[in-house]
């Protein structure tokens, strides 16, 4: 079992694991992702805020075969 979000796993339609990284470490630097918790802060009323996120990656099989059932000799 893996944990943790690899950058290979994200989405084709983000660009290569690499550029995913990059922009993740530019914004990082930048403080991107500060300022979006301290947004995230002002307006969660209590102050308990969360991210989450799941995904279920299924093998192409899951879904079934293409076409029928063949008999096997």
């Amino acid at each position: 079992m893996k944990h943790g979000g690899r950058w290979q796993d994200c989405p084709a339609c983000y660009g290569p694991s690499t550029t995913v990284y990059n922009r993740y470490h530019r914004w990082s630097g930048r403080g991107i992702w500060a300022g979006m918790l301290a947004a995230l802060v002002e307006v969660t009323p209590g102050g308990l805020q969360l991210i989450d996120s799941t995904t279920a990656k299924a093998h192409r099989s899951a879904a079934g075969g293409k076409g029928g059932r063949t008999a096997r000799p």
